[in-house]
């Protein structure tokens, strides 16, 4: 039995129908664009290290907690808000005070400072991509700061640590110097490391200012690791 078989123009239509029928199936299958994020929250870990009157050099570290909201809206300059909580530690068992002094010098020789960190910091972009993001940032906030000895009693009030009538307040200005950089995945989740000094503008964070033997503030470098996470997006 003789089969009828279809024309040729037939077979071309079935043939371009069902090849726009696979590229629009295959458009409708490419994943979306990436949607860009608007701000980040950011919660890290830091390891900190102190250089002053008890120490020259940064080498003996401890450790912080560090919360942060990123806005991430503009291509090149950008606000961060970051809360840090965290201590430094220092300790000089040979440590005397070299300066003529009527009074007989007592200053401490260890101490541990825990403090609490507000601040806003202003970041420049040097690399901003869907994924990358590189900055420079210059920060001015509060840092609130309690020194204590090695039986972690306060020594803001042991006064034979200091000369006669010295005192100071435990909340200064604090103006962060930092570098960092933030790799983000599609989702808008991510990863980020961040170092710089803390610049305290205070002298006490060791508990010693006119006994001490450096003519410079007591200062801060920090090694931050953050994770972030997107908690709003930019309007398409």
């Amino acid at each position: 039995m003789n089969q009828r078989l279809p024309s040729p123009c037939r077979v071309t239509s079935l043939s371009f129908c069902l090849f726009f029928a696979l590229l629009s199936a295959a458009g409708r299958a490419q994943p979306p664009e990436p949607r860009k994020v608007a701000r980040l929250l950011e919660v890290g870990v830091a390891a900190n290290a102190y250089r002053g009157d008890l120490a020259t050099k940064y080498q003996k570290w401890s450790s912080a907690f560090q919360l942060g909201l990123k806005l991430n809206g503009k291509k090149r300059l950008n606000g961060h808000f970051n809360l840090g909580i965290g201590t430094v530690t220092g300790q000089n068992p040979d440590y005397q005070y070299t300066g003529a002094e009527a009074q007989p010098a007592t200053p401490n020789v260890y101490f541990k400072t825990s403090y609490v960190s507000l601040n806003y910091d202003l970041q420049v972009n040097l690399v901003k991509s869907r994924h990358w993001i590189a900055y420079l940032s210059q920060g001015a906030g509060l840092f609130r700061f309690s020194p204590k000895d090695e039986r972690n009693q306060a020594l803001a009030g042991q006064l034979d640590t200091r000369a006669e009538e010295e005192s100071y307040n435990n909340i200064t200005v604090l103006l962060p110097t930092q570098a960092g950089v933030t790799y983000l995945f599609d989702n808008g989740y991510g990863v980020g490391m961040q170092s710089g000094w803390l610049n305290p503008q205070n002298d006490y964070l060791d508990n010693i200012s006119q006994w001490g033997n450096r003519s410079k503030k007591d200062n801060v470098l920090s090694f931050r690791f953050s994770f972030v996470a997107p908690i709003a997006f930019a309007k398409p």
